[in-house]
């Protein structure tokens, strides 16, 4: 300021004043500023942690389902005879595809070319068996060309089935659980844009990696089954 205008209003004074009121190292200090701030941060650490917490969850779904394949390769390679595991393989394998086409109201003619596609032989069936008696039927002729196909193969060694059964599980669960990872990839980009839609994406993404795991399972138990009765030595 100018000093003849500090002296012409009394200099002194107002220079002290103002020393007074401006103090250049002095902090910023005020109780709303302060809450405004203490609110904001709260509010984004509250978010990064919800963040945090959804991540682990959608990870979590896909690593329970890790950890089931991992102990079931482990299973395999641990045993010694897969029979019982075809076995059951081929009975699940027999009740759902019944069930499916009883679902669809598919006709006799319709179901009895479907097994046989599936077994690899035609089938001779009585037309008077009911439901129960037929599904039992299909339980024989699967476990008579699975024997069939054990007789053939031990022909070149006692160990040889069991070895091939080993392997054709091995390669089709290491084939439906990279076909299932790319599945679960594409599910976590699409159930994001149904919280426009009111729902719930991490519940979306739980109900959707379900189905689409059972469908991976049986899809296996397809293919392993549908393999080893075509299966042959070059």
């Amino acid at each position: 300021m100018d000093d003849n205008l500090l002296r012409l209003f009394g200099g002194s004074k107002i220079q002290t004043f103002l020393q007074s009121q401006i103090v250049d190292d002095s902090p910023l200090e005020s109780g709303i500023l302060t809450r405004s701030l203490d609110s904001a941060q709260q509010k984004v650490e509250e978010r990064a942690y919800q963040q945090r917490k959804n991540l682990f969850e959608y990870d979590e779904i896909l690593n329970k389902q890790r950890k089931i394949i991992y102990l079931e390769r482990t299973t395999i390679l641990k045993k010694e005879s897969m029979q019982k595991v075809i076995l059951g393989y081929g009975e699940q394998l027999i009740t759902t595809l019944l069930l499916k086409v009883k679902s669809e109201s598919s006709s006799t003619k319709q179901i009895i070319a479907l097994f046989e596609n599936f077994f690899g032989k035609n089938l001779i069936v009585n037309s008077k068996a009911n439901s129960i008696e037929f599904q039992q039927h299909l339980f024989n002729e699967f476990w008579l060309i699975y024997q069939a196909k054990i007789n053939e193969l031990s022909i070149y060694g006692d160990l040889l089935c069991a070895s091939l059964e080993r392997t054709i599980n091995l390669v089709n669960i290491d084939l439906a659980w990279q076909t299932h990872l790319q599945e679960m990839t594409l599910l976590r980009e699409a159930v994001s844009w149904r919280g426009y839609g009111q729902q719930n994406p991490l519940y979306e993404y739980k109900k959707d990696a379900l189905r689409f795991f059972t469908q991976q399972s049986a899809i296996l138990r397809q293919l392993v089954i549908y393999e080893l009765l075509r299966s042959s030595v070059l």
